[in-house]
């Protein structure tokens, strides 16, 4: 199981921070074995020139109709030839393509679905320019996973329903696994609003230990209340009182009875390892996956 895990990108930020290019860090790990990368939104991500090839594909996505960007999409992957109105930014998207041959790219930012949005408009122009980057990053497999890193309190359980429904509604034409992840609130409640919305989950055990190593919903009620079908992805990073670890090791997490949840369960989502970034995130990532391997 372990020895297909993938990674999130955001364990590169520090050495995306000191220069190390995007492109590079995911050839390496590519030939490293790991093939499934959540390319995740953050200030790492855009200062990169990756990140810069990105802004300019939003500023140019209002040229093209959502069909004619869907169509480029699937050119550039399929590496066939395709006229656009801007031949060098889709020909530097396309040579991206042929470095991530082979790997499986999904798109994941942070994004406040648990409370109705403010503007609704805007929210929604948020999440169709999300949804495109998604399938261009993978059009055979895209996905899209929203964390809601900023509601606290109370959640008003109709409204985060409600935005689940209409993002997955949008850009009907584009295929892709819509999903999001437990963060601040239990992963039974995150779980249930999922299900109510349409949507898949990616669960991250950590995230429901405390600093003290104490839970906010006990795995088990999780594991208890999950359906594989629920889940598209598991992201695995360990905790101790001192935080989240740059690599996997013993601490809050059992990572044994994780895979033995998943084995019985059959399941086939990804494997996504979210280590705490350094300036050697492949040496980390290594010893993780033979840590997991051992388990």
């Amino acid at each position: 199981m372990f020895e297909k895990l993938g990674i999130v990108t955001n364990i590169w930020s520090e050495e995306i921070d000191t220069g190390a290019r995007f492109d590079e860090l995911m050839v390496e790990f590519g030939a490293h074995g790991f093939k499934d990368m959540e390319v995740r939104e953050g200030d790492y991500l855009r200062n990169s020139e990756f990140g810069e090839l990105i802004q300019q594909l939003e500023a140019a996505m209002a040229a093209y109709t959502d069909a004619e960007f869907k169509a480029i999409c699937d050119t550039v992957w399929s590496g066939k030839g395709h006229e656009t109105k801007h031949p060098s930014l889709f020909e530097a998207v396309a040579s991206f393509a042929e470095k991530a041959d082979g790997l499986t790219l999904s798109y994941a930012m942070s994004h406040r679905w648990l409370s109705a949005p403010k503007d609704k408009e805007t929210d929604t122009q948020q999440i169709v320019s999300a949804k495109k980057l998604a399938y261009l990053l993978c059009p055979a497999q895209a996905r899209l996973r929203l964390v809601d890193l900023e509601t606290e309190g109370d959640i008003d359980e109709a409204a985060a329903i409600a935005n689940l429904k209409h993002y997955k509604a949008l850009l009907p034409d584009y295929p892709m696994i819509f999903a999001i992840e437990n963060a601040r609130q239990t992963a039974t409640l995150t779980l249930k609003l999922a299900v109510a919305g349409g949507a898949k989950l990616t669960y991250d055990e950590t995230n429901t230990y405390r600093a003290d190593g104490t839970t906010v919903n006990p795995p088990d009620e999780f594991w208890h209340a999950v359906e594989t079908s629920d889940l598209t992805s598991v992201h695995f990073k360990q905790k101790t009182e001192a935080g989240v670890l740059s690599e996997v090791g013993d601490g809050f997490v059992d990572f044994q009875a994780i895979a033995e949840y998943l084995k019985t369960r059959q399941y086939t989502g990804d494997l996504l390892l979210e280590n705490t970034p350094t300036a050697h995130s492949l040496q980390d990532a290594l010893r993780s996956r033979e840590y997991l391997l051992n388990c």
